[in-house]
């Protein structure tokens, strides 16, 4: 069982069979999909597993449009990338740029699966969203003979946003305002931990982050301390609403406006929704890229764990 988008933010739990899409066409039976076998003699589980993804789309019927529109065909997708977690990383990228190119059979069907990379690994409201997973599709679209030079622009810029910023590699740097007109550059925040919240002050979201870390105490300390800078950066244009609302953000928070406009302009972030966090370390090398909550707080835990 795992979770499958019916709507733009709804997601909920459904199963579906080993062999799906049995339906009678002209009298003739047609399976459209059957799971793959993993040979017997195959024990190790790392194994069986790259061996379960890289055949996974082996039996795929591709040329029934009806079928690959259908809600069996998303479902076998979401069971795919929840499969990928018990392979290795390089198993798992084979087999998500094997899938593409196995979709390239039929126009339909290619559509129809670089819809749902977007949909599942892409889209911010998806528990399944996975940068590492998705530059293996993006990579695949452009190289792909099936897309013309046009449709390839989108993919090839978000292939160029996604491979910004990633973990290991030194964050862009920009500069900030704060409401009392000092300015500062993100690289001069002297810290163990750098924590980028980029918001928007109309975001209702944000503000749930914003009450979650004020609660929190471990959080809080580590503010306290000074382990943990956090810089809230609002990238946008509106300074009015910004300096409005800046009064209320958690106390011990660095609150700046990228001033200059050069982190939409420039494109350094991609920050496609918000609240968008990096956690960065002392050398401000990213350590978490656009994480999610439950990523931050199970990091800093961890931390805290060895610590003690």
């Amino acid at each position: 069982m795992v979770k499958v988008c019916s709507g733009t933010d709804e997601w909920k739990e459904v199963r579906i069979e080993p062999v799906v899409g049995s339906a009678a066409k002209d009298s003739v039976h047609v399976v459209h999909y059957t799971r793959p076998e993993i040979p017997q003699v195959m024990t190790e589980p790392a194994d069986r597993a790259a061996y379960y993804v890289k055949h996974y789309w082996d039996d795929y019927l591709v040329d029934d449009t009806a079928w690959v529109n259908g809600m069996d065909t998303e479902q076998l997708y979401a069971d795919f990338i929840d499969a990928l977690k018990y392979a290795e990383p390089e198993a798992n990228l084979k087999a998500l740029y094997t899938m593409m190119v196995r979709m390239e059979a039929d126009s339909t069907a290619y559509k129809r699966f670089c819809l749902l990379g977007e949909k599942y690994l892409y889209e911010p409201n998806s528990p399944m969203r996975n940068e590492d997973y998705y530059i293996a599709v993006l990579e695949q679209m452009v190289a792909s003979g099936r897309l013309t030079e046009w449709e390839k622009i989108r993919p090839a810029d978000r292939l160029k946003q996604a491979r910004k910023n990633r973990p290991g590699m030194k964050a862009a740097d920009f500069a900030y305002v704060t409401p009392k007109g000092e300015s500062g550059r993100m690289s001069g925040l002297k810290a163990e931990y750098t924590l980028l919240f980029f918001y928007d002050p109309d975001c209702s979201n944000c503000r749930k982050f914003e009450k979650v870390f004020e609660e929190m105490p471990a959080f809080v300390e580590m503010v306290e301390q000074g382990t943990l800078r956090v810089l809230a950066v609002y990238p946008d244009e509106n300074e009015e609403e910004w300096l409005v609302k800046s009064a209320h953000m958690p106390r011990g928070w660095i609150v700046g406006w990228n001033k200059a406009g050069d982190i939409r302009s420039r494109q350094l972030y991609d920050i496609h929704a918000t609240p968008s966090l990096y956690l960065l370390d002392r050398r401000k090398r990213v350590i978490l890229k656009d994480a999610s909550m439950d990523q931050l707080i199970g990091y800093l835990a961890t931390r805290d764990a060895k610590k003690k």
